[in-house]
C-alpha cells in the first residue's frame, strides 16, 4: 500500500505541476529527498517532495520528478544493499534507469541490453536510500536518440 500511495503522490505532483518551473518553496511544498543530476550537460533537480525509495519484493525503486514533469526513476531488481549496480548490460539484468518529459512524452532508458549505467547505493538506513548514479539511456520511438545523464546523486526517504 506505501508503494502505491508514493507513486499515487508522484503522479499527482506531476499533473498538478506539469506547467511551472516553481521549485518546492514556491510551490509550498515540503520535503526531504534529493535527486540531481546532468542531463546532457545540464543541470537538472527533482522537488524534494517527489523524491522517494520504495524497497519491496528485493526491488528498489527510487524516483523523483520536476514541476515540469521531467523525471527520473531508478529500479534495482535483486536489491542486496550498498553496493554497484549495473544497467544495460544483458538480457537477463532487470535494473533500470531512465529519465523522461511529459511535453512531449518521451523516456530514454537503459535496462536490459539498451543503454548502458550504474548505480551505487552507497548507505542504507531505515529511512534512507543514498547514492549515485550514472547512464545513457536510449528511446527507440525517437529515432534512437540518446540522454547521458552524469554526477547523478540521491537521497530518498523510504
Amino acid at each position: 500500500m506505501k508503494i502505491l500511495q508514493k507513486l499515487m503522490l508522484l503522479v499527482c505532483l506531476t499533473i498538478l505541476f506539469s506547467c511551472s518551473n516553481n521549485t518546492d518553496e514556491e510551490l509550498g511544498l515540503t520535503g526531504e529527498g534529493t535527486l540531481t543530476a546532468k542531463i546532457d550537460g545540464t543541470a537538472w533537480s527533482s522537488l524534494k517532495a517527489t523524491v522517494s525509495a520504495v524497497v519491496t519484493n528485493g526491488v528498489l525503486a527510487v524516483q523523483g520528478s520536476t514541476s515540469n514533469g521531467e523525471f527520473i526513476r531508478i529500479n534495482i531488481a535483486n536489491y542486496n544493499g550498498i553496493g554497484t549496480y549495473k544497467t544495460g548490460d544483458n538480457l537477463s539484468n532487470t535494473n533500470s534507469i531512465s529519465y523522461g518529459t511529459i511535453t512531449p512524452i518521451a523516456t530514454w532508458m537503459s535496462t536490459f541490453n539498451i543503454g548502458n549505467g550504474t548505480i551505487e547505493v552507497t548507505e542504507d538506513t531505515a529511512t534512507t536510500v543514498t547514492g549515485t548514479f550514472t547512464f545513457t539511456g536510449l528511446n527507440a520511438n525517437a529515432g534512437n536518440s540518446t540522454k547521458t545523464v552524469t554526477e547523478g546523486k540521491f537521497s530518498a526517504p523510504k
